[in-house]
């Protein structure tokens, strides 16, 4: 127990290092990191509902692009933020209690609770000003939005390890992203796409949690290709494997 306690205490001190470091010590520091991605989905809402007025859940397309654009950027962001955190935080590992993975975990912590409370301001706007749907099955948007922090975590932790031999992996993953942001679900629903295409996107663990936490937002939205335990199958692969990768090469940040 009091392992555990001391673990707690550096990721916390690790979480408040991390937003200095990352926001600067003012405040308005902070509250940049939540305006921006509220300022860039508004942005975005506004240029892709000019081409596509009403979604395939049969409503206003800002809700349906904020619960599909929200659920990515939390997936994208944090993986990325935790694959550096191996090499940028690598002078606090000659200190015996700090481990590579606590640095992870901060950024993971750090970057996933700001990501949860843009989601939530965005929502809460969205549904007071823009008079939206309120979502209708919230407990499966958390699980759904937990999963996909989940599998973050993994990716990010399996890049950090790959970084060690391969500093460029990186750019591969961003380049990676980009098309992934077009096929998971952001801007369609999975039912209305033809069989055939259905079938080769369901392969994507992403289009998952995207349209698993639309699923929760809408009430009867169909999702009968979504599943969740799928998204969980890799979320528990991806953390086993950077989990188990850091150990296994932890002697290259020596």
């Amino acid at each position: 127990m009091g392992s555990l306690a001391v673990t707690m205490r550096v990721i916390f001190a690790l979480i408040i290092r991390e937003a200095r470091v990352r926001h600067g010590r003012a405040r308005i520091g902070y509250a940049w990191a939540i305006v921006e991605p509220v300022l860039l989905i508004s942005i975005l809402t506004l240029i892709f509902s000019e081409f596509r007025a009403v979604n395939a859940a049969g409503g206003d397309f800002a809700l349906f692009f904020a619960t599909g654009v929200l659920a990515f950027q939390a997936y994208r962001n944090t993986s990325v933020y935790v694959s550096m955190s191996f090499d940028q935080n690598q002078p606090l590992f000659n200190y015996p209690l700090v481990k590579p993975v606590h640095a992870a975990a901060a950024r993971f912590v750090l970057d996933g609770s700001t990501h949860f409370l843009v989601m939530a301001l965005v929502f809460t706007f969205q549904i007071i000003v823009l008079d939206a749907l309120p979502p209708n099955n919230i407990p499966q948007m958390v699980l759904a939005f937990l999963l996909m922090l989940g599998m973050a975590f993994g990716a990010g932790t399996s890049l950090a390890v790959v970084r060690r031999f391969m500093p460029s992996i990186s750019n591969v993953y961003l380049v990676i992203m980009g098309p992934a942001f077009f096929v998971s679900g952001v801007f369609f629903s999975l039912h209305t796409l033809p069989t055939m295409y259905r079938e080769i996107l369901v392969w994507n663990p992403l289009i998952h949690g995207v349209e698993g936490f639309r699923e929760g937002y809408y009430p009867e939205y169909p999702a009968q290709d979504v599943s969740l335990y799928y998204l969980f199958c890799w979320a528990v692969v991806l953390n086993f494997t950077g989990l188990v990768g850091e150990w296994l090469t932890r002697f290259r940040s020596r």
